[in-house]
């Protein structure tokens, strides 16, 4: 009887050896996962999941500094480019042989492929990939505005293939695409740092008439145009450019919108910390105009720092043509009257004529009782107001003018005139001074008084003793 032959119990040992020895085979443009087992001069090599080695040249794989960014048992993710001879691996596209076809595989399987800025053309960028000319339009070459087109020339970028002709000659590039990717995953990594009062890098993605707005890494903050300095900015763009590396401050996230501001100013120190230092009271200092409002004017003397020169300091009527001179931030020479850094106020007058920056007015000594004198400066519904010396002024009240009611002090007292008052009281550091025509009249009458009783012969005085007791006789008769 034959022997009946063995059941299929699959395949033998020398089967199982030969298709383990047989790499399963992969297609071109197929994406695969692989762990790094060796690192080479010129390649990395990749078990991709026990199905095969594969090889990925080093230098797609390090950063801008030419730093490898894998280790020996990373896993990587690349796209098959070779798979007949040796099985090739890539995480861009580089230039090379079979360009046209390696382009096909690019763009549909989504490969970045490297390309070199050649020429700037109606509409965006002549770019040369693989030897092949390509355009990339304006609005794909980054990931904000352009305003330099010439800055992006002969430079080399990676671009990601989103057209190809049938015939592979209309080729469209797009960076963008990449960078938007990129910024997405840059972006999950930020976020955990972006947190109040945390100081960061970044770079200015774009500027507008109202501030900077900073790429912190996927994600853009607002630098208002009030936080890029201490120093006074009118345009943003005088002050920063796009692509400006730059270290921010983190002020505060809305928790409604995600919004983030942003400060620069916060990083540079405090300019009133050492004002105290740079400034001193009855100092003349040149300045510039910075703003004019009803009150008065504002005038710049360091980087951040502002001082007053409040309307009561300035000439009758030259508001208007204050406001001018600010428009071309006009110079101004000062003095400063007081300096608060707590309270981060300086008070200023103009300065006297003929004196320049650096030097000192003495202020004239004033004190309650004393009379002094000065110059008519404005006549007030309430007063007349006096100009004392540089940045000192007092004021008569009506009732203390000791005119009649009614009187037209404009008329009786024009501005310019001199005036002798006593001082009533001192308020606000010798600014505020109220003075009194009045009391200074009765003041010079008593002394003229006093002055005759110590010159007239006596023979005059008992005359007029008795001529006042025969009167007081003649009544009482």
């Amino acid at each position: 009887m034959a022997e009946a032959p063995p059941e299929d119990s699959g395949p033998t040992f020398a089967e199982l050896f030969a298709q383990q020895g047989t790499p399963r085979a992969f297609e071109v443009g197929q994406v695969v996962s692989g762990r790094v087992i060796q690192i080479g001069a010129d390649d990395v090599f990749v078990d991709v999941n026990g199905k095969g080695e594969g090889q990925i040249a080093r230098n797609e794989l390090v950063d801008d500094t030419g730093a490898l960014t894998v280790a020996i048992g990373d896993t990587v993710e690349a796209t098959v480019v070779e798979s007949q001879r040796e099985l090739r691996l890539s995480r861009k596209l580089l230039a090379g042989a079979h360009a046209r076809e390696m382009l096909r595989t690019a763009a549909e399987n989504g490969i970045p492929v490297q390309g070199k800025v050649a020429g700037v053309i109606k509409g965006g960028f002549e770019v040369t990939v693989a030897g092949l000319r390509a355009f990339c339009p304006l609005s794909q070459m980054d990931a904000y505005r352009i305003e330099d087109q010439g800055a992006y020339l002969n430079n080399v970028y990676d671009f990601r293939v989103v057209e190809l002709s049938d015939d592979g000659r209309r080729i469209v590039v797009s960076r963008r695409r990449l960078l938007e990717e990129e910024g997405r995953r840059k972006a999950e990594e930020t976020r955990v740092k972006v947190v109040p009062g945390a100081i960061l890098p970044g770079h200015v993605a774009s500027l507008t008439a109202f501030g900077a707005f900073v790429d912190l890494g996927g994600i853009t903050g607002l630098v208002h145009v009030s936080e890029i300095s201490h120093q006074r900015v009118e345009r943003p763009v005088d002050h920063l450019q796009a692509g400006q590396q730059v270290t921010v401050k983190v002020l505060k996230i809305d928790p409604q919108t995600g919004k983030i501001a942003l400060s620069m100013k916060e990083l540079e120190g405090d300019p009133w910390s050492t004002v105290g230092d740079q400034l001193r009271a009855r100092q003349i200092v040149l300045g510039r105009i910075a703003r004019v409002t009803d009150f008065g004017v504002f005038v710049e003397l360091l980087p951040g720092i502002d001082g007053l020169v409040h309307v009561s300091e300035l000439p009758h009527g030259s508001l208007a043509a204050l406001r001018e001179a600010a428009k071309t931030r006009a110079a101004i020479s000062v003095l400063v009257l007081e300096t608060d850094a707590k309270k981060r106020r300086i008070s200023l007058a103009l300065a006297p004529s003929g004196m320049a920056a650096g030097d000192v007015v003495e202020s004239t000594p004033v004190s309650v009782g004393n009379v002094v004198t000065g110059k008519v400066e404005s006549i007030q519904p309430f007063g007349v107001t006096l100009r004392l010396g540089p940045g000192q002024s007092g004021m008569i009240p009506n009732s203390e003018m000791g005119t009649a009611r009614g009187t037209d002090h404009g008329k009786e007292f024009p501005v310019g005139s001199e005036i002798a008052a006593e001082v009533l009281s001192i308020e606000q550091g010798g600014r505020r001074i109220r003075l009194s025509r009045q009391r200074a009249i009765a003041r010079e009458e008593r002394a003229e008084v006093e002055l005759h009783g110590s010159t007239a012969p006596s023979a005059s005085l008992s005359t007029f003793a008795d001529l006042l007791a025969k009167a007081q006789r003649d009544r009482r008769r």
